[in-house]
């Protein structure tokens, strides 16, 4: 965990979250705590700072609330009877045990004593980038939530003094250097902020004078003198004399001979700052990232490749990785080039992806780690596949490469609102070790040196301004031309006039062809001669439209150029030209699927180039998903099926099987609405065709295993538990393929419709015929689904052993997603036996592993899973967050009806009654009703709200309704989750014997372990004291060891209840 204090108060947890660290004054004590590492603070000092009109009743117990809390947070799978690690009890009071690097204001003094070392000793360099690392550590003003905070005030002035000492210490160790030009502007404006700081203005002079202006230097010190005299009565400091007389003498030494990393004359104009950031990131220990942002033409290329030649110059491995313009680009394209440029062959990220996608970002994460420091720099990330991101997100916050730095650039204005580089940007700029430079036309002082390096004007600096904004490249392309154009298409132009005859034909082709081009591509698309061709392409390198690679293949010079191209085209001739460069690329080898499929989409002529088109398109989909990269294969399918109608003839199997791929797809992408879109549509497809092959496909895409696992409200499924028995009815073989899946689904989808038995026969039959076939994935969706319905049943021992053979299949073949299904029904288990400690350590895997896999379905039920847990240890607040980042995780919910909300309002109604606001819950429970009638668990929740509020009569008739028929329309529900508890809380609360009696027949079978959420023996207690029955007694006493054991405070309010009530009938 990462703790800071020099910004807002913030707890960032190891993946990169910031962790909830509770209100304002839990926060405060919190910041109290962190302002003292090592040292304890008391609560006598945190009820002073947080009540500076005198402590209310009970201040030290709102404290140590506090305290309990944040330890929680801190460590939220730790037992009771196991001490604190993080925040500890010592003499004096609560304190951090944590190093100093975890903690920002240690890493600041750490950076800062040993740049306070390295200066002492000569090495100015390393100290400059000591306190580098120091200041940035600063994410704003120091405890910025407690600004107004009496108690903060102090804390506040002296770290911002810290702050102004270390800029103070950068600048002098960078004057040491002579890099005074780099420092002037920033000290002006810390001098201008802090007028009466004479250090800092000596410092700012000391940089005027080594940029050339002894004039603003000398104004600098003179402006101080007269501040001092006239304000404050004082006389300068002899720092300020001193440096007066040694600028007006020309001291020699105040302009040290310049020692730089890259050569002087590679240094961009106008960035300086940006410069400094890069070059630390390069020269900097540990993990780094920089993004460079701004429009085209801004200098970000530039400025990445001026990092790259630094990098190399200290020995660091270099490699690129450039992002594809268009849809044409396999998923991993960027990163696919940095490997083979880091190995020197192709397909080694291929071979990578034989696992999971987890598995594939390790093992990248090795890879990269194998060859030392290495810088990997990422170009045009707007252009970045969704798979692209995710990996670098995850590069970014791993620790498995302490030696990577990356830098990478994207346009600003191409970052599309809700899209994938927007939710990566999200992430990433969170992260400590991330930092994003947003670059800006030049100034014109900028414009102004610019202009002198190119051997113009300088005074024309203000009218260049006008003209370009400031971007570097409009300013280079405008001088190169000689005049002021009024559109880049005007310089574009200029450049091709006078070049061979074909010029524009040949760069219309590479301009469509992507980033690179190649010299025969280039011949046979433009249908010209090699040699021809490589004389065009030689006048376009000379005349700075193109240059040349390795390979050799050709890119523009700026992508400004290649778009003035494409978009002088007119429609008809862009679409042939596609379609040329789609059959050219078809016959080469080793062109990527994506970028023929792309060419053969925007090239359509013909109905035969439809049929290339969605072929091309829908393989480059099935490797997208085989690389891990399901948004990808989304986006391919997608434009397939729109290709369909382009086809000479309707060929609805061919949209049936598509729209299947997508559903796949989506389902993968955690986009639950619209797979279920897609698959309503294939099935009304396959129904149109009588193919019961397809429909069996389309009627399993609803079921997949992990949503089985989901408890999502199982009610309001009829349509599809319907198509599922049509299909079983249908003329599908015994030995189908389909036939297993189809019954595992068929036991589940209508367990709510059919006696409880039967469905656990279904599930059998269809685990036999699993077996019989041999098929690992379609015998472990079987078994899934009979464990799930066993859950119910007191056969035990018969669960336990299918969970293990679930676990062992998942291993067997390499299939975590199979384990993790099998490992949550074991943690499930666990915790209906009561084994508190071993059920923690599972779900702690459940969640690692749900994180490492990233299925949103399966980050979604370990969060959900954490709610449970939560609110069995009575943490009503943790499990309403936990539950609502279930949601977040996954928001269309399993079967895409967005149940989140309806499982989380479980926790709060719950929550109501614990604070005995029954008109709220039932208020609750009448909305979530409305939003979905007819769901049982929320008419029971309802009826115990009415009860609350004692009207019984209401309560009576509801509960009549669910107790007909020895509970029939609860079904398999009642050993759901609350139910168990609430039923039998309802039985007594109305005296309804009969029912009463009938309940404890069905739970008795569940003695001594958890039903659901529910303590059996709480509820059997319950009930035989409603029935005069003499096992109460026993009932209660194991309710209470079991209680005790597992950790179960929410229930010891009732507990004590029933015993309170117990005791007062026996007297």
């Amino acid at each position: 965990m990462d703790f800071r204090v020099l910004g807002p108060v913030e707890v960032i947890a190891d993946d990169g979250t910031s962790l909830d660290i509770g209100p304002y004054q839990q926060r405060a004590v919190l910041a109290m705590c962190m302002l003292a590492v090592p040292r304890p603070t008391g609560p006598s000092q945190m009820i002073d700072a947080l009540w500076e009109g005198g402590p209310p009743p009970g201040a030290l117990n709102t404290v140590q609330a506090y305290v309990s809390k944040l330890r929680r947070v801190f460590e939220p799978g730790r037992r009771r009877q196991v001490p604190p690690a993080i925040l500890v009890t010592r003499p004096g009071g609560y304190a951090l045990d944590i190093s100093e690097t975890a903690l920002d204001l240690g890493r600041v003094r750490r950076h800062a004593a040993e740049g306070g070392r390295m200066s002492a000793e000569g090495d100015h360099e390393g100290a400059g980038g000591r306190l580098r690392l120091a200041l940035e550590e600063w994410r704003g003003e120091p405890l910025a939530d407690f600004a107004d905070a009496s108690w903060a005030a102090e804390e506040i002035i002296r770290l911002t003094e810290l702050r102004l000492t270390l800029e103070e210490d950068l600048a002098q160790a960078d004057l040491a250097l002579g890099l005074g030009a780099t420092q002037a502007a920033g000290l002006a404006r810390l001098v201008a902020a802090h007028p009466f700081r004479e250090r800092l203005r000596v410092l700012g002079a000391h940089a005027l004078y080594q940029a050339g202006r002894q004039a603003d230097a000398l104004a600098v010190l003179a402006e101080g003198r007269r501040l001092l005299v006239e304000d404050l009565g004082l006389d300068p400091d002899p720092r300020s004399r001193e440096m007066e007389r040694r600028i007006l003498a020309q001291d020699p030494e105040l302009t040290p001979r310049v020692r730089v990393t890259v050569r002087e004359s590679a240094r961009l104009v106008g960035r300086e700052a940006e410069a400094e950031v890069l070059d630390l990131a390069v020269r900097g220990d540990g993990h780094r990232m920089v993004l460079l942002a701004g429009e085209p033409g801004i200098g970000k290329t530039s400025l990445a490749e001026q990092a790259a030649r630094a990098a190399r110059a200290r020995g660091h491995r270099v490699v690129w990785g450039r992002c594809w313009d268009g849809t044409g680009a396999p998923p991993f394209w960027p990163w696919t080039q940095a490997v083979q440029d880091l190995v020197g062959r192709d397909g080694e990220l291929a071979q990578l992806a034989g696992g999971g996608q987890f598995e594939l970002y390790e093992a990248f994460a090795r890879l990269l780690n194998e060859h030392g420091r290495v810088l990997v720099v990422l170009d045009d990330l707007q252009w970045a596949d969704t798979s692209s991101l995710r990996l670098l997100e995850f590069l970014a916050a791993t620790r498995l490469c302490p030696e990577l730095t990356v830098v990478a650039t994207y346009r600003d204005t191409d970052v599309r609102q809700g899209g994938a580089l927007e939710r990566a940007l999200g992430v990433l700029v969170r992260l400590p070790n991330v930092r994003r430079l947003l670059l800006r036309g030049l100034a014109e002082e900028g414009i102004r040196e610019y202009l002198g390096r190119a051997g113009a004007d300088p005074g024309r600096a203000a009218e260049m301004g006008r003209l370009t904004a400031g971007n570097p490249f409009f300013l280079g392309e405008v001088l190169h031309l000689g005049g002021t154009p009024g559109a880049l298409s005007d310089v574009v132009r200029g450049r091709m006039a006078g070049l061979p005859p074909g010029t524009e034909e040949v760069l219309t082709v590479a301009a469509l062809l992507g980033r690179d081009a190649a010299i025969d591509v280039l011949s046979r698309v433009a249908e010209l001669p090699q040699d021809r061709v490589s004389d065009i392409v030689d006048a376009a390198v000379g005349a700075r439209l193109l240059v040349e690679d390795d390979g050799p293949a050709y890119h523009f010079v700026h992508d400004i150029v290649r778009d003035v191209l494409r978009e002088a085209l007119p429609p008809l001739r862009r679409r042939r030209l596609h379609a040329r460069v789609a059959e050219v690329l078809e016959e080469r080898s080793g062109t990527r699927l994506e970028e023929i499929a792309h060419h053969y989409r925007e090239g359509l002529l013909t109905t035969r180039m439809a049929g290339k088109a969605i072929g091309y398109t829908r393989r480059a989909a099935a490797q997208a998903m085989a690389w891990f990269a399901p948004e990808d294969a989304v986006e391919n399918l997608e434009q397939a099926i729109e290709l369909i109608d382009r086809l000479p003839r309707s060929d609805d199997a061919l949209r049936c099987d598509l729209l299947l791929d997508l559903a796949e797809a989506q389902t993968a992408a955690g986009m639950s609405i619209a797979a279920h879109a897609s698959l309503e549509a294939a099935a009304e497809i396959a129904e149109g065709l009588g193919d019961d092959n397809r429909l069996a496909r389309a009627a399993l895409g609803f079921t997949d295993p992990i949503y089985l696992a989901m408890y999502e409200e199982v009610t309001g499924v009829d349509r599809l538990s319907e198509r599922i028995d049509r299909v079983l009815a249908s003329d599908l073989a015994e030995d189908s393929p389909w036939r297993a899946q189809l019954l595992a689904a068929a036991a589940l989808t209508g367990s709510t419709a059919r006696p409880v038995e039967s469905s656990k026969e279904i599930a059998r039959e269809a685990v036999r015929l699993a077996r019989a076939a041999g098929d690992d994935r379609t015998l472990a969706r079987a078994l899934i689904a009979w464990e799930i319905l066993l859950r119910f049943d007191h056969d035990h021992d018969l669960r336990r052993s299918i969970i293990d053979e679930i676990v062992e299949i998942g291993r067997r073949t390499g299939d975590l997603a199979t384990e993790w299904i099998g490992r949550e029904a074991e943690y499930v288990e666990l915790t209906a036996q009561g084994r508190a400690e071993r059920a923690v350590e599972a779900l702690a895997w459940l969640r690692e592993t749900a994180d490492r896999l990233r299925l949103p379905s399966m980050v979604s039920l370990a969060a959900w899973q954490t709610a449970v847990r939560a609110y069995l240890g009575g943490r009503f607040a943790d499990a309403l967050a936990a539950a609502d980042a279930s949601g977040a995780a996954h928001p269309e919910g399993a079967l895409g009806r967005g149940d989140a909300r309806l499982r989380r309002e479980v926790f709060r109604f719950l929550a109501l009654r614990a604070e005995h606001a029954p008109g709220e819950a039932l208020a609750l429970a009448d909305e979530m009703l409305a939003h979905r009638p007819g769901q049982r668990p929320w008419q029971i929740l309802r009826c115990l709200a009415l009860i609350d509020l004692a009207r019984t009569d209401e309560a009576r008739t509801i509960f009549a309704g669910l107790a007909r028929d020895d509970f029939a329309p609860i079904g398999p529900e009642l050993a759901y989750r609350f139910v168990p508890d609430a039923v039998s809380e309802i039985c007594a609360a109305l005296g309804d014997v009969a029912a009463g009696r009938v309940l404890y027949d069905r739970l008795a079978p569940n003695a001594g372990r958890s039903l659901g959420w529910s303590v059996t023996d709480l509820c059997l207690a319950r009930l035989a004291l409603l029935n005069g029955d003499e096992r109460a007694p026993a009932h209660l006493r194991a309710a209470e060891v079991f209680v005790g054991e597992a950790g179960l405070r929410v229930y010891e309010p009732a507990l004590r209840s029933l015993m309170g009530f117990h005791v007062n009938h026996a007297g």
